[in-house]
């Protein structure tokens, strides 16, 4: 399916930086706020419109807003896929610069689903440029020769600066718990997500964790899916 343009006028200032935050080595609080209380109308997908097998959640893009915020030059971007990988579809992962240009775009067949997947720009791209929106889109091809019938989900991220106070403040955390709580309270949200989500996937019995990552997705009205797989694919 054609990706849809939804360049917009939506922006945010991120929060005053010169607060102090707890810096241990436990997570406090993981709750995100939430810019816009109500999420993206496309954040879900429309199986239930196509030619997918029907399914009890939707495909979903783990993201709050319709604008989401990175300090990242490559960030990584999560969704929940529930669709078996059993039936070798492909997915396809799209990046739109702010004049419309394809910065990436790649297709591979789904591995680890039903789960949560992501996928990181390569360091072999350009880095997002600072300031600057990019739409994105993750198809699932629900039938592999009418791409009408894709079931997908999108929304736009934008690359931010870091003031002096935050830099300061990562500099000081000592562990990755502690970079959450800091992305979190910056507005950061692929960053929050992202360190969480390895950290779940790379410490499934750690309760702390556990407990973080449920908050998270808790906070954006994504709690059904806190106890998803996270798989490999399609980093």
């Amino acid at each position: 399916m054609p990706i849809q343009r939804v360049y917009g006028t939506y922006s945010r200032e991120l929060r005053p930086e010169n607060h102090q935050l707890p810096l241990s080595d436990t997570l406090i609080a993981t709750a995100f706020d939430v810019p816009d209380p109500q999420p993206p109308e496309d954040r879900e997908g429309s199986g239930s419109r196509t030619s997918c097998p029907a399914v009890d959640k939707p495909l979903t893009a783990l993201i709050p807003s319709q604008v989401n915020y990175t300090l990242s030059g490559h960030p990584t971007f999560w969704f929940y896929v529930p669709y078996s990988s059993e039936l070798t579809r492909e997915v396809e992962f799209v990046v739109l610069d702010e004049q419309e240009t394809e910065v990436y775009q790649t297709v591979v067949r789904i591995t680890d689903t039903p789960g949560i997947v992501s996928f990181r720009l390569p360091d072999s791209l350009p880095p997002l440029e600072i300031g600057k929106k990019y739409l994105w889109q993750f198809s699932y091809r629900c039938h592999p020769r009418i791409r009408a019938e894709d079931d997908y989900v999108q929304a736009m991220v934008e690359r931010v600066a870091a003031s002096r106070s935050l830099t300061s403040q990562l500099e000081a955390a000592t562990t990755p718990m502690q970079r959450v709580e800091i992305y979190a309270a910056n507005g950061l949200w692929h960053d929050t997500l992202t360190t969480l989500a390895e950290l779940r996937r790379d410490n499934a019995g750690n309760a702390d964790i556990a407990a973080g990552w449920t908050e998270l997705l808790e906070s954006i009205g994504l709690g059904h899916l806190a106890n998803e797989a996270i798989g490999g694919c399609c980093r």
